[in-house]
């Protein structure tokens, strides 16, 4: 009896062990490199709205960095098991893609997320947690599409809008 090959098995594709990441393609308007398609979309929907923002300048510090006062090992991968204590650990860190311009307190805040990723909703539950500790804090925004962008710009106008 000859070995070799079965009959009848199916060539079938390995399964991919590893996620490739989504890449947003940048796009530049008016001088300003945007990380996506999406934040380019929309800025251009709030300059033709009349609507001044700033595009990832502000800054929100979620948790402080620190120094932890005792041993502490890890493996980062690189450098091996070795006791990380001396090391800091770093502030985490967060920078909505467009504010409202009108400071020091901001009436709105948009991030635009067509696919996010999977640190995305505990960064954003800590944003929220952190506005929430001024007093007033600005309505937030989270389009994911264009259709939606459309519907910020306009709640936005509404929201500044002046009072009668």
């Amino acid at each position: 009896m000859r070995r070799g090959k079965r009959t009848g098995m199916r060539n079938t594709p390995k399964k991919r062990t590893n996620r490739s990441k989504i890449k947003a393609k940048s796009k530049e308007v008016d001088g300003i490199k945007f990380r996506s398609l999406l934040e380019a979309f929309c800025y251009r929907k709030l300059k033709e709205a009349g609507i001044s923002c700033d595009y990832e300048k502000h800054k929100y510090v979620l948790l402080e960095g620190f120094h932890y006062p005792n041993q502490c090992w890890e493996d980062n991968g690189k450098t091996g098991f070795k006791d990380k204590h001396t090391h800091k650990v770093r502030d985490i860190t967060y920078t909505p893609d467009f504010v409202d311009s009108h400071q020091p307190k901001p009436r709105w805040i948009i991030e635009c997320k067509g696919y996010a990723n999977e640190r995305f909703p505990l960064k954003w539950k800590m944003f929220r947690q952190k506005l929430m500790e001024g007093d007033d804090p600005p309505a937030l925004f989270v389009p994911r599409n264009q259709k939606q962008c459309l519907e910020t710009v306009k709640q936005i106008l509404e929201l500044i809008a002046p009072t009668k």
